[in-house]
């Protein structure tokens, strides 16, 4: 099982429970944001007549960010 990183946690958490998260209101960061599309943990849609990037947590996103922390030398 993969895990998810503090930076994971606190980005996801922006999306929890709100469905669609306009990109623009959310803290910056694309390569965070890559690796989230990548592992299937958040998904993006283009809507409106502007096409905006819109964000929302995926099933499996708030499975990993609900998972135990995983502790060091353990």
């Amino acid at each position: 099982m993969t895990f998810a990183t503090h930076h994971e946690r606190q980005f996801m958490q922006y999306l929890r429970g709100a469905g669609w998260i306009k990109a623009g209101t959310l803290p910056p960061s694309v390569k965070l944001v890559k690796n989230l599309l990548q592992k299937g943990w958040i998904e993006q849609q283009h809507q409106g007549p502007k096409k905006e990037i819109f964000f929302r947590l995926t099933e499996e996103g708030l499975e990993a960010k609900k998972s135990p922390v995983p502790t060091r030398g353990a």
